[in-house]
């Protein structure tokens, strides 16, 4: 029986010790600063997160929109940001694609931020107009070749969307002409009015479309089909295995915050995209994989490798 009861002594002490050095943020609010307009995905997923981040953290969770200069301005306030926990960028792969495509950032992307944990990633969709005369990536590869005039749109110079078209150029020495929109949708409302010939962007965003008829799915940059449209084959499939791009959406800190609190942060972010309710919304945009710190800082470190030099080769440059 003492035995036992100095068991049942030492587990509560243990549980006493875990809660007095369980690591706590100072402040009693977290922002999640969202780099661009709301009203948009970055935003949308932002706010889908917020509300379980309060709960787990025990902190009020906001979301803060400060957009500008193609997510610049949000990323430099979150960098100049105390390192303290409290101020958090919610970050896609437009970030990674910056330090190739922006010789003057107020920031170093690669020291003055740092990874606590991925939200998930969304496939990347190239699509046609119907009535262009292609099914496949490869036919629209072969008439770009034979000196038809193609042309794809994009949501603006430097944009994930311009470097997807240009990824499609360099690995098939396809000649699409660039044409840069100022977002998304206009770039697809003028493909379905027939002005411009192709672009590419989240699937989700473009499955809609496809499943109704009014585009036509060319090809994932992916290696795995996408459950939304699993007609639609990948980039490996037809042929083009160089082909890969997703948009990552991840969480970063300033650098220096403590590797305690960074560790709080991540464990609730994960728990909360983790869970049911979160994950079903999530995947309902096609965000999935959510990635912990340390694959999050791997996976970082490899598209920074991959990315800079492709960006340097292809010349886009944009002005912050």
């Amino acid at each position: 029986m003492e035995e036992i009861f100095m068991q049942r002594v030492r587990s509560l002490l243990f549980l006493l010790s875990c809660a007095v050095s369980a690591p706590s943020l100072a402040a009693d609010v977290v922002k999640l600063v969202v780099p661009f307009a709301a009203g948009g995905p970055v935003d949308q997923v932002a706010r889908i997160i917020a509300p379980g981040l309060t709960a787990a953290l025990g902190k009020t969770v906001v979301v803060e929109n400060r957009g500008g200069a193609g997510g610049v301005v949000g990323a430099n306030y979150v960098a100049k940001s105390p390192a303290d926990g409290a101020t958090l960028l919610v970050a896609t792969s437009g970030y990674v694609m910056s330090a190739g495509t922006m010789t003057q950032l107020p920031y170093d992307p690669r020291k003055d931020l740092e990874p606590v944990a991925l939200i998930g990633q969304v496939q990347t969709l190239m699509i046609a107009r119907p009535d262009l005369g292609v099914r496949t990536l490869r036919e629209l590869v072969d008439k770009s070749k034979s000196g038809a005039r193609i042309s794809y749109g994009s949501s603006g110079v430097g944009s994930t969307m311009h470097i997807g078209g240009e990824m499609v150029n360099v690995y098939t020495g396809s000649q699409m002409l660039h044409v840069p929109y100022r977002g998304a949708a206009p770039a697809i409302a003028d493909l379905l009015a027939g002005q411009i010939d192709a672009l590419n962007a989240d699937v989700t965003i473009l499955a809609p479309y496809v499943r109704e008829g009014k585009v036509r799915g060319l090809v994932l940059f992916d290696t795995q089909r996408s459950k939304q449209l699993p007609d639609v084959p990948t980039s490996v499939e037809a042929g083009y295995p160089d082909l890969q791009m997703s948009n990552a959406y991840g969480i970063l800190a300033p650098a220096g915050t403590p590797a305690a609190t960074r560790s709080q942060l991540e464990q609730a972010i994960l728990k909360v995209v983790r869970s049911p309710e979160v994950s079903e919304r999530l995947g309902g945009m096609g965000l999935n994989g959510p990635m912990d710190t340390e694959a999050f800082k791997a996976k970082l470190a490899s598209d920074f490798e991959r990315w800079i030099p492709f960006l340097k080769k292809t010349g886009i440059q944009v002005q912050p």
